[in-house]
């Protein structure tokens, strides 16, 4: 499974999200999108293994009527925020290079800027998307 796969499963596994797409989100209330947003080499060492860093966007689309709705969007997103952190237990992860498949374990999934990203047409009173930034630190065995 690469990354991209792994991080998938683990969101799937939060029991507040239903429906989760890759680079794609519906525009109604408890749709969940991941983007993909890049990989980054960001050491080696002399063997030639590496620590990379995949980084993510996940949208999501909740309901917004009142102060107590956007309040609970944002607890959602916060509780969302450290279960993640608690659930990078050494998964593994594999990358394909050259027709040849690397193994590696997820090592660290971090969160930042949990919050509202959109509101569409203006309107409080449909939908509104809240966006959560996604790092996932993991290690390829050369």
């Amino acid at each position: 499974m690469n990354i991209i796969e792994l991080v998938k499963s683990i969101l799937q596994e939060f029991p507040k999200i239903n429906d989760l797409h890759i680079d794609y989100n519906e525009a109604s209330p408890d749709e969940f999108g991941l983007y993909p947003t890049g990989d980054t080499l960001v050491k080696d060492d002399i063997l030639g293994n590496q620590t990379r860093q995949h980084k993510f966007i996940l949208y999501a689309v909740y309901q917004s009527f009142n102060d107590y709705d956007r309040l609970a969007n944002s607890g959602t997103l916060l509780e969302l925020q450290m279960w993640l952190e608690r659930h990078a237990n050494n998964q593994e992860v594999s990358i394909t290079v050259d027709n040849r498949e690397l193994a590696g374990t997820l090592t660290k999934l971090t969160c930042a800027n949990g919050m509202l990203y959109e509101i569409p047409d203006g309107n409080m009173n449909s939908g509104v998307m809240y966006q959560l930034q996604i790092t996932a630190d993991y290690i390829i065995n050369i």
